[in-house]
């Protein structure tokens, strides 16, 4: 049990973390604003030539910040479609601005329709993330929060940021340790260990209703 408090603290002190470098690079993005409005005036009184080389530095710069944007969201999210986001803009920076020859633009594109086929096939907007691997089961690592938005279940969230934490709390209410097929009720919801290794490490837990059947 000392173990699951551990790593309950751990997984809290890992989410504080995470807030604090997406602030930093919000904080890293608005001071980037300020110098995107300075490549203007450099434009406007530039000759031809110039202008494109000015311009084309400015739409790198650009794209950095919006980089910037999508990874704090990625990290807040948590979601394999941020993370999907994320790369596409990132091949689109490259195609944009670091792309000289025609082999640069078909690897681009190809790249891009690969993760639009990703976004399209594999992640329909009308389904779960991939951290729901099924019918009320989820990884340990999935946020209590993320779960909540889904389903509407009435989940304690002062009990713990992730399933995994969640359990734990649970189990030490309890005074029983947690192992596979381990079950405990909070309000109307049944929560049960599906999934843990030997060394008692949670890796996948069922929520659901307690008059819901088992799928």
């Amino acid at each position: 049990m000392k173990n699951f408090l551990i790593e309950h603290k751990l997984e809290k002190l890992t989410y504080v973390l995470e807030m604090i470098i997406t602030a930093l690079i919000a904080i890293g993005v608005i001071i980037g604003l300020i110098d995107l409005f300075r490549y203007f005036p450099a434009i406007f009184v530039a000759d031809a030539p110039e202008s494109y080389e000015i311009f084309q530095s400015f739409l790198a710069y650009a794209l950095v910040l919006i980089v910037g944007v999508e990874l704090m969201l990625m990290i807040i999210n948590h979601s394999t479609k941020a993370i999907m986001e994320l790369i596409l803009f990132v091949i689109a920076r490259k195609m944009l601005i670091y792309s000289h020859t025609m082999k640069d633009l078909v690897l681009g594109t190809i790249a891009i329709a690969i993760v639009f086929a990703i976004l399209k096939f594999l992640i329909p907007e009308d389904k779960e993330d991939i951290i729901k691997r099924s019918k009320n089961v989820y990884s340990a690592s999935t946020k209590v929060e993320d779960i909540i938005k889904r389903t509407k279940y009435n989940i304690p969230v002062d009990k713990g940021y992730t399933v995994g934490g969640l359990v734990c709390r649970l189990a030490d209410e309890a005074c029983v340790p947690v192992t596979e097929g381990s079950e405990f009720t909070s309000g109307d919801l049944k929560i049960k260990v599906v999934k843990a290794s030997e060394d008692g490490l949670i890796e996948e837990v069922m929520i659901k209703k307690k008059d819901e059947k088992d799928s």
